[in-house]
């Protein structure tokens, strides 16, 4: 009898425990924390659901149905031709994508688009697949643009490169960071197209000018790259939402077998690992949007420290041995495997803010030259009537550099090693040597 008593004892003992050890839980838990932290965000105004990441567009502003009309007629065109044809894209390749391009620019006449209609679409890489009928628009234009320039239609070539301009612009109304990179690598080949290929050794009218300093001043790369930031943060979070979830719903319909559930439950649950990787992740990424939004020039040694923390605790874990075999375990491999590594990413985000800025000195100083025909001294005197201010190099926080020439002028900044190498002009710039626009007239 004392036997059965002592078992029953012990059985009591062990659910109190396992209560008592749930509700201490619960009041301390990740998941609660988490609860907090997002509340916070609404607090704060900071985007929490999919409705405030890509609010719904009236159809009298979106132009998405024209975009996903281009993308089906760029498709009807490359199968026209053999890959290795298509990527000449010569002038029988820019004739065939015509009737694409004209529907992109129906497109564009639209101030939205729509093309990720939720977050999943994103988990599933989908973001990722529209990078290249983007890149491929900018491309056909780019080439478009060069064969008008031979043609003699400078005004045609110059409208080109304006189009994959706003091409850039117009992909930075979805704000997610996978559409941020598309919209930087777009609008690098729009600049770099401007000026090497068309602009570099030719003079156009004043008007065009102005046109062109309109749009690259519209672009507004710090905001882009906070949205993006705050976009994905949303996005990462859903994913671990999601898959918490799924994996809670799994263990519960094996513990429905058993009698003792609730506690059990709770203690085993996913959940509480899920939230915690979940706490990093969000702690990483208000760290960094807070690094994002103090603009260029970036604090690079702050960045590589949130990077290498980051790191450091996505490492923490444990190793048994057991013979020849080994088991693993790291606490917050979820956070790792789902967050990408930022550090590199400000450093393209600075390359673009000096291209933009370089570019715009550069057509300020076109205009300087045909009102007064020389160019200035100095670029204080672009200011205030050409350009409000000298704009600051984003690597070191200097003012760009200029230099007249006996035929021109060079105009640079110092470059990814953010060292002045006098205006040498190299290839990739975003690792060595100045980036550097070189004016032939």
């Amino acid at each position: 009898m004392w036997r059965r008593v002592l078992v029953v004892g012990i059985f009591v003992v062990f659910i109190f425990a396992i209560a008592l050890m749930a509700h201490n839980d619960r009041k301390n838990s990740p998941i609660r924390k988490v609860q907090e932290e997002i509340e916070r965000l609404k607090r704060e105004g900071e985007p929490t659901s999919w409705q405030e990441i890509a609010p719904p567009v009236p159809k009298h502003l979106d132009g998405t149905p024209l975009y996903r009309k281009a993308f089906a007629q760029l498709e009807d065109a490359q199968r026209k031709f053999a890959r290795q044809i298509w990527q000449t894209y010569n002038p029988k390749v820019v004739q065939a994508a015509k009737p694409a391009l004209q529907t992109l620019r129906k497109a564009l006449e639209f101030p939205h688009l729509r093309l990720i209609e939720k977050p999943e679409e994103i988990f599933l890489g989908q973001g990722v697949g529209q990078a290249f009928p983007f890149r491929e628009f900018a491309r056909l234009l780019r080439a478009e643009a060069i064969q008008q320039k031979r043609r003699g239609n400078l005004n045609g070539a110059v409208e080109s490169c304006l189009t994959v301009l706003k091409l850039s612009r117009r992909i930075g109304d979805e704000a997610f960071l996978i559409r941020f990179l598309i919209q930087r690598l777009i609008f690098v080949i729009g600049t770099r197209a401007l000026w090497d290929e068309i602009l570099s050794d030719a003079d156009t009218s004043a008007t065009a000018y102005r046109a062109i300093l309109t749009e690259l001043k519209a672009w507004d790369i710090d905001r882009d790259f906070v949205r993006a930031l705050k976009g994905e943060r949303f996005v990462v979070n859903e994913m671990f939402e999601f898959w918490a979830l799924r994996m809670s719903q799994k263990l519960r319909s094996r513990l429905d077998n058993f009698a003792v559930v609730g506690a059990v439950d709770f203690l085993l649950s996913p959940r509480n690992w899920f939230a915690e990787n979940q706490l990093l992740m969000l702690e990483f990424y208000r760290q960094l949007i807070s690094v994002a939004q103090k603009g260029v020039p970036y604090d690079r040694q702050q960045v590589s420290q949130l990077v290498a923390e980051f790191k450091r605790k996505c490492r923490k874990g444990w190793i048994v041995t057991l013979g020849k075999w080994k088991i693993a375990w790291r606490h917050y491999l979820f956070a790792e495997t789902l967050i990408p590594i930022h550090d590199a990413i400000f450093d393209r985000v600075t390359d673009t803010h000096a291209l933009q800025r370089v570019t715009v000195v550069a057509l300020a100083l076109r205009l300087y030259r045909k009102e007064n025909g020389r160019y200035p001294e100095n670029l204080q005197q672009l200011v205030p009537k050409f350009l409000p201010s000298v704009p600051v190099d984003p690597y070191d926080g200097k003012p760009i550099r200029y230099r007249k020439l006996e035929k021109g002028f060079k105009v640079w900044s110092v470059g990814g090693n953010r060292k002045d190498e006098g205006g040498v002009k190299v290839r990739d710039w975003w690792r060595r040597g100045d980036l550097v626009l070189e004016s032939k007239i």
